[in-house]
């Protein structure tokens, strides 16, 4: 409630500033009296936090693609028909470069241009620039190469047509970016109101811009392996260090709401999406996901998913859960297929004893209840990430990643890292035994390949709610092998292998069509989809 608080409170402050005038003369009768000249940067980053993960348009696209190509979800109609059955859809593929540029990034770089020059609001420049870099990842590991040096400079500069920039380009201002803000952070400086993802704790800025450091010199590691490393090395090497503890993870916090108001921020909106607007949850687990955690004994498989009678249309939190009940009854789990909806393939089923009916379609598992509620927080980076990707370095280059532990430790820190974030989501909590049974059953193995995929595998666990960071570090490892929907006999539209990307908003060609004309020449002329971004070799 203290960010609600905050925010309310700034806008109190701006209608008073507004109304506060005694003379009127004939600049007076001219000026927008709605409109205020200066907004204080620590609301403008309020608002951008809260609506990276709180706004439902911006992350529909998330749901219905990009959690169907890594293959997390499979059944619901969103979610089959575009990313399941690699359907096209200007206005589905859109949504996230149409909120994020005008609304997020915009106000992004206002705050930088505002403050850039100011050394009295050095730590709100500084986190809003590295908090650009995230966004700004999203959208070119989203679409490749975008409006970047001068994008969100209408305003300012008058500039309605932003040239595209390359992605090598954008990535390398990207480190160049995170180095710099570290060095700027300075407790002796400004104090940052807005920040509801630490307070304003500026030490754990600096080990989120270092780890993100780290996430962003991995992704470039299979088409510029040396600038890679020596980056790698740098994150490494920090005196502030990178995440260390689940207590350094970035989550964004939310309030359990449940509201499709198009300018209500307060809760995930992934949450919003998932729960839906029909009778029923329709939110599945595909087949892959459920097959990986079911093959290794996975104690988070029933934590992801369970099963639920539908008795009670349009509240989810009070269907009847008959995940044990179908074990006891010696029912079957049928997870959908990828491409497939939840309709197709119809489940045998069982009969319940529990409810004293059939179950079918109940038999599809779902997203767990949890994961419905509002109040679960939004994802940027985890310690568990960092502890991955330590491993990966580690494997990779081993003594030249100057850390003291070794990949197994890394990676058993990582998969440890997980169970816990799943409990920040609602989860019971996993006992110490319980994790460690699991590593005992699923040890890091000696062989390179295998330590590649083990570690990739459990990136892409983690990742599940975290769709764009899933399907960024899926393409860049290749791991696991995801069969395309095409495989498994499912109907696909527009290609027949898993998209590499999202074509840009069909409005660019016309609204900046030599922009547009630049990123799509460099693809060959034609905005396709199963083109690679630049990093993805």
């Amino acid at each position: 409630m203290k960010t609600i608080y905050k925010i309310t409170l700034g806008l109190i402050c701006v209608s008073s500033l507004l109304f506060s005038a005694c003379s009127t003369d004939f600049n007076d009768l001219n000026t927008d009296p709605s409109k205020a000249n200066t907004v204080d940067p620590n609301y403008q980053l309020s608002y951008v936090e809260l609506q990276s993960w709180g706004d439902w348009q911006l992350s529909q696209s998330y749901t219905f693609y990009l959690s169907s190509f890594t293959q997390y979800l499979q059944g619901d109609w969103n979610t089959t028909n575009y990313g399941g059955q690699y359907r096209q859809d200007d206005s589905e593929m859109s949504n996230t470069w149409m909120m994020m540029y005008p609304h997020l990034i915009k106000n992004l770089v206002d705050i930088v241009e505002r403050t850039k020059d100011d050394s009295t609001q050095v730590n709100i420049n500084s986190i809003a620039r590295i908090y650009k870099v995230y966004l700004f990842s999203i959208l070119t590991d989203m679409y490749g190469d975008i409006p970047y040096f001068e994008a969100g400079m209408g305003y300012l500069s008058q500039n309605l047509t932003p040239d595209y920039d390359s992605q090598e380009l954008i990535y390398k201002d990207f480190l160049k970016e995170l180095t710099e803000t570290v060095e700027a952070l300075d407790e002796t400086k400004d104090q940052v109101t807005g920040d509801v993802i630490y307070d304003g704790d500026l030490s754990k800025w600096r080990k989120l811009a270092n780890s993100l450091h780290l996430r962003y010199a991995m992704r470039i590691v299979n088409v510029e392996p040396e600038l890679s490393k020596s980056e790698v090395i740098k994150a490494v090497s920090q005196e502030a260090g990178l995440m260390t503890s689940i207590d350094d993870d970035a989550l964004i916090p939310y309030e359990d709401i449940f509201d499709y108001d198009e300018d209500e921020y307060r809760r995930n909106a992934i949450s919003q999406t998932w729960r839906g607007r029909e009778a029923y949850p329709t939110t599945y687990i595909c087949s892959t996901f459920w097959d990986q955690l079911e093959s290794t004994n996975d104690p988070r498989l029933l934590v992801y998913a369970r099963c639920y009678d539908e008795s009670s249309p349009n509240d989810p939190f009070g269907r009847v859960d008959i995940t044990e009940n179908l074990i006891e009854e010696g029912g079957t789990f049928q997870p959908c297929q990828p491409g497939y909806f939840w309709y197709d393939k119809w489940p045998s089923g069982y009969w319940s004893h529990l409810v004293n009916g059939w179950m079918d379609k109940a038999s599809r598992p779902q997203a767990n209840n949890i994961f419905l509620k509002g109040d679960i927080p939004g994802v940027v980076m985890t310690y568990s990430e960092v502890e991955f990707l330590l491993a990966e370095a580690k494997v990779r280059w081993g003594d030249a990643i100057a850390i003291n532990d070794d990949a197994a430790t890394c990676y058993n820190n990582g998969v440890t890292g997980a169970f816990r974030l799943l409990e920040k989501f609602g989860a019971d909590t996993f006992s110490s035994d319980t994790i460690n049974s699991y590593l005992t059953d699923n040890p890091f193995p000696s062989d390179y390949n295998e330590q590649m995929t083990a570690i990739g595998t459990q990136m892409w666990i983690l990742n599940f709610n975290n769709a764009p960071e899933g399907y960024a570090n899926w393409r860049r490892t290749d791991i696991p092998a995801l069969l395309p929907s095409s495989s498994y006999g499912a109907i696909t539209i527009n290609s027949q292998t898993t998209p590499l990307r999202l074509c840009y908003p069909l409005f660019e060609s016309s609204y900046n069509p030599d922009g547009y004309k630049t990123a799509v020449d460099a693809m060959g002329g034609t905005d396709d989809w199963n083109s690679p971004v630049w990093w993805d070799k």
